[in-house]
C-alpha cells in the first residue's frame, strides 16, 4: 500500500495532463500525475500546434524545444487536394486545389504581426515525450505511468482516490485538495454524472502510422494532402517527420469507414494493402506499418467543467472532429487557464470564486471551437458536390472528374467553380482569429463597458485589443538594445503584469501597495516612446495603437496573458481602485464579477 497526499491530483498523462504538470510546477503547486498507459502515446494523431498554444509554451520555457524538432513553417504552409498520390491512370495524381495555410505564403503578414510564435506541427507521439521530460524535470517523482485511478470520493475538504499500480497490482490512496480530470473522457466525468451535449460517433476513422519514401510525389510546402478517390472515399495524408517536407520518413493516413460497414482486418498485411490502394502506390515501394488505431469522431461538450473539487479539461471536457486541429490546442489552453488559479487559491491569495471562473471562461470557448470544427467538417459536403463525387458510384465520380480535368470550355468552368468552392475551406486552414481571438465574457475579469471588436465570420481577421477578457496583444517593445514582446513581460510563475503609460507613476505606487495587501506579485512596466525613458519603449508605435488607454492609464494582465482590467486614465484613488479590482479578479470580493 502507498499513501500520498498532494494539493492536486491530475488523472491522465497525455498532452493535456503533461502540460498541466508543467504549468502547475511553474506556479509552485505540488501535484501527482497518474496515467494508466505504460508510456506516452505511440500514435501521431494530434499534430497541429496553433499560435496561441506556442505562446503558452513560450511563456513556460517549452517552445524552443518544440520548434527544435517540429515542422518548420515553410514545410507546412500549404494544404493540397488530389485525386490520388500516385497512379498512372488519366485521372490519377491530379491536383484539384492547393491552399496557403497556417501563416505561410500570403497569409504570413497578420500571423507574424500578431504573435510571438508561428504555428507548427509536431505529432502527438513526439510532443508527449518532450512534455514528459519538462514535467519530470520540474517535479521529479510526480509522474506515475502505468497507474490507474479506480475510483474517487470527494467532500468539502478534498478528494480521496484509489490508485492501482498496474505493474505490481499494489493499491494505494491519494488524498488531494483538488482533482483534475485530463483522462480523455475515460471515467472522471462519468463518475461525476456530467453529461456531454452534442453529436458524433456515426462513423469510424482508421489511422495508420507508417514509413515510406514518398518524396517522388510530395511537395515540400505541403503538410497535408486530401485524397478524393474515384470511389467517393476521402482520406488524409499527413507528413509526420522526423525530417520534414519531401524528406519526411513517417506519415499518418486517416480514412473513413462508412456507417454500417465493418472496419475490416487491421493486421499489417491488410492495412498495407489499403494504404497502397488509397494512395495508388507502386507495388515495389516499401511500406512499413508502425501502428493502426480507430476512433469515432465526436462533437460534444460537457455541461459542466467543475463539480465540487473536481475539474475536467481536454477531451474529458470537450471532444471535436479533427477538422481545424483545435482539440489538443483547446486542451492545453484549458489547463493554462486553470493552473494559475489553483496556485492562487492553494496559497490563500484567492477565494473559491476564482476557481468557478474556469468553467465560466473555458466552456464557451470549447463550444465555439467544437462548433467551428463541425462547420469545417460539414463544409466538405460543398467540396464533394463541386467535384461531382457520388459515394459508391465510381463510374459516375470518375466521369465527373474527367470532365473537370478536360481541356474544354466546360472543364474550365468546372475548375473555376472548384477554385471558388474550395476557397471556402479557408475557415479551417486560415482561422487566425479563431486561434487568437477568443475572449472571456465573464469570470476573473472586470468589464469596462466597451463593446467587443467585430468577429470575422470567416474566422480570419483578428483585431487585437486590451479590452478586459481578451488576450493581451503581442507588440514588440525595446528595453535598451533588447527587444521583448508584451507577452514576455508576463511571468510564468503566477504573477500579474501592470502595463502603464509614461505618466502612470500613480498606478505604479498603487500596484506596490496592492501587491503587498493581496500577497500577489505584480510586475509594473511603464511603456513610453521617448529615448531614455524608464521602462520599455514603443519605438514603432504599435502599442500606442492597441493599448486602449491614455498616457496616464493602465492595463492589468493576468498570469495567463489575458487582460483582467484596464483604466483609460489615472485615478486619484488608484490604490483603492486597484485593490478592489484584485479583490474581484481573485474572487475575494462579495460583488459579482463583471460581464464583458
Amino acid at each position: 500500500m502507498f499513501d500520498v497526499e498532494v494539493p492536486v491530483l491530475v488523472v491522465g498523462g497525455g498532452g493535456c495532463g503533461l502540460a498541466a504538470s508543467v504549468f502547475l510546477s511553474d506556479v509552485g503547486v505540488r501535484h501527482l500525475v497518474v496515467e494508466r498507459r505504460e508510456s506516452t502515446s505511440v500514435l501521431p494523431r494530434a499534430h497541429y500546434l496553433n499560435q496561441r498554444t506556442m505562446e503558452v509554451f513560450r511563456q513556460h520555457g517549452v517552445a524552443d524545444d518544440v520548434y527544435g524538432i517540429s515542422c518548420p513553417l515553410p514545410n507546412m504552409s500549404e494544404i493540397a487536394w488530389r485525386t490520388s498520390l500516385g497512379g498512372d491512370g488519366p485521372a490519377d495524381g491530379r491536383e484539384l486545389h492547393r491552399m496557403e495555410a497556417f501563416g505561410g505564403g500570403g497569409t504570413a503578414g497578420p500571423y507574424a504581426a500578431h504573435s510571438t510564435g508561428p504555428s507548427t506541427n509536431l505529432p502527438q507521439h513526439r510532443l508527449e515525450p518532450l512534455l514528459r521530460r519538462h514535467a519530470e524535470r520540474r517535479a521529479p517523482g510526480s509522474l506515475l505511468f502505468h497507474h490507474q485511478m479506480e475510483e474517487f470520493t470527494q467532500d468539502e475538504h478534498g478528494v480521496v482516490a484509489r490508485v492501482t499500480d498496474r505493474s505490481t497490482g499494489e493499491v494505494g490512496t491519494v488524498r488531494a485538495r483538488y482533482l483534475l480530470g485530463a483522462d480523455g473522457g475515460r471515467g472522471v466525468g462519468d463518475a461525476l454524472g456530467i453529461r456531454m451535449d452534442g453529436a458524433g460517433g456515426a462513423f469510424t476513422i482508421i489511422s495508420v502510422h507508417f514509413s515510406a519514401d514518398l518524396s517522388r510525389w510530395w511537395s515540400d510546402p505541403v503538410l497535408m494532402t486530401h485524397i478524393f478517390g474515384l470511389d467517393g472515399e476521402v482520406s488524409v495524408l499527413v507528413a509526420s517527420g522526423p525530417d520534414w517536407g519531401a524528406a519526411s520518413q513517417e506519415w499518418a493516413l486517416h480514412f473513413r469507414v462508412p456507417p454500417g460497414t465493418a472496419a475490416g482486418g487491421l493486421d499489417a498485411d491488410t492495412i498495407t494493402g489499403r494504404v497502397r490502394e488509397l494512395l495508388k502506390l507502386p507495388a515495389d515501394l516499401g511500406v512499413r506499418i508502425h501502428h493502426v488505431s480507430e476512433y469515432r469522431p465526436e462533437a460534444v461538450v460537457a455541461r459542466s467543467f467543475r463539480s465540487g473539487r473536481v475539474f475536467l479539461a481536454g477531451d474529458a471536457a470537450h471532444r471535436q472532429p479533427p477538422a481545424a486541429g483545435g482539440g489538443l490546442n483547446t486542451a492545453i489552453q484549458d489547463v493554462h487557464n486553470l493552473a494559475w488559479k489553483l496556485g492562487a487559491v492553494l496559497e490563500g491569495r484567492a477565494g473559491d470564486a476564482l476557481l468557478d471562473s474556469y468553467e465560466a471562461e473555458r466552456l464557451p470557448v470549447a463550444r465555439r471551437n467544437v462548433g467551428w470544427a463541425m462547420g469545417c467538417l460539414l463544409n466538405y459536403g460543398s467540396l464533394f458536390a463541386a467535384l461531382g463525387m457520388a459515394h459508391g458510384k465510381p463510374e459516375a465520380t470518375e466521369a465527373s472528374i474527367r470532365e473537370l480535368l478536360a481541356d474544354t470550355p466546360m472543364g474550365e468552368t468546372r475548375r473555376s467553380v472548384v477554385r471558388e468552392v474550395f476557397g471556402t475551406q479557408r475557415i479551417e486552414y486560415q482561422a487566425h482569429d479563431i486561434e487568437l481571438g477568443h475572449h472571456y465574457a465573464s469570470g476573473a475579469v472586470v468589464a469596462d463597458g466597451t463593446p467587443p471588436p467585430p468577429r470575422d465570420p470567416w474566422g480570419a481577421v483578428h483585431h487585437p485589443t486590451t479590452r478586459p477578457g481578451h488576450r493581451l496583444p503581442h507588440v514588440w517593445l525595446r528595453d535598451g538594445d533588447a527587444r521583448h514582446s508584451t507577452h514576455d513581460l508576463v511571468p510564468g510563475d503566477g504573477g500579474f503584469l501592470l502595463l502603464t503609460g509614461p505618466l502612470g507613476e500613480g498606478w505604479a505606487a498603487a500596484a506596490k501597495k496592492a501587491a503587498a495587501d493581496h500577497g500577489v506579485a505584480i510586475t509594473v512596466v511603464p511603456v513610453g516612446g521617448e529615448p531614455g525613458a524608464a521602462g520599455h519603449r514603443d519605438t514603432e508605435g504599435a502599442w500606442t495603437g492597441v493599448r486602449g488607454v491614455d498616457d496616464d492609464g493602465a492595463v492589468l494582465v493576468r498570469p495567463d496573458q489575458h487582460v483582467a482590467w484596464r483604466s483609460v486614465r489615472g485615478s486619484r484613488r488608484a490604490d483603492h481602485e486597484l485593490g478592489e479590482v484584485l479583490d474581484t479578479v481573485l474572487g475575494r470580493s462579495g460583488a459579482a464579477n463583471g460581464g464583458c
